[in-house]
């Protein structure tokens, strides 16, 4: 349960919280993506602003374009044969031409450093390049806003240290990034921090 919250995120943000198992940390980011109450049925009250607007009125084409989330299994982001096909399955969704869908597939395998695993099914690759196809999947829809929700916690050291170096890009490129953790050395790459009780 969330309550007495209050937070503004700024565009080109690093926000990372962190808190204990429990404390709400990804019930917030999925408020904040509209997961809820829309997918996920729970008792709401205030009101979550995306650019001014309310989260809810956002149609689900238009919201997924605005904002976009990693949770920390990648396995439940996974459903498509190929790592092309994940990265296309999101951009089929909402209509856009084959051209723009091979241009921004090109884009987010070159970010995410995963071209020569473009045919490969996502079954076949480790846990930390797994997280990178869910993370390139999202980026393909250009989302203005990136929620990382405890991305690390099923990765090995060279898996974390990969995917932390994708993150500092995407900072440092100017992204909105809030990135949930629990553990301080994943937080590092934040340029403000939140800790939830």
């Amino acid at each position: 349960m969330l309550s007495d919250f209050s937070l503004i995120v700024e565009p080109g943000e690093c926000l990372t919280i962190m808190g204990e198992s429990g404390c709400g940390k990804s019930t917030l980011l999925h408020c904040v993506c509209g997961l809820i109450p829309r997918s996920i049925p729970a008792e709401m009250t205030g009101v979550i602003r995306l650019f001014g607007r309310p989260v809810g009125e956002y149609p689900r084409h238009e919201l997924v374009q605005n904002i976009g989330i990693v949770f920390q299994n990648p396995e439940t982001q996974l459903f498509c044969d190929t790592v092309e096909d994940e990265l296309a399955f999101g951009m089929e969704n909402i209509c856009l031409s084959r051209e723009e869908m091979g241009t921004r597939i090109e884009e987010s395998l070159s970010l995410t450093g995963l071209e020569k695993y473009r045919l490969t099914s996502p079954k076949n690759l480790s846990g930390g390049q797994k997280q990178l196809v869910v993370l390139a999947a999202v980026l393909a829809l250009r989302p203005a806003i990136l929620l990382l929700d405890e991305v690390f916690s099923q990765l090995d050291e060279t898996g974390r240290s990969r995917l932390m170096a994708h993150i500092a890009a995407l900072r440092d490129s100017g992204r909105t990034i809030v990135l949930v953790d629990h553990n301080p050395e994943n937080l590092s790459i934040g340029t403000r921090s939140c800790v939830l009780t």
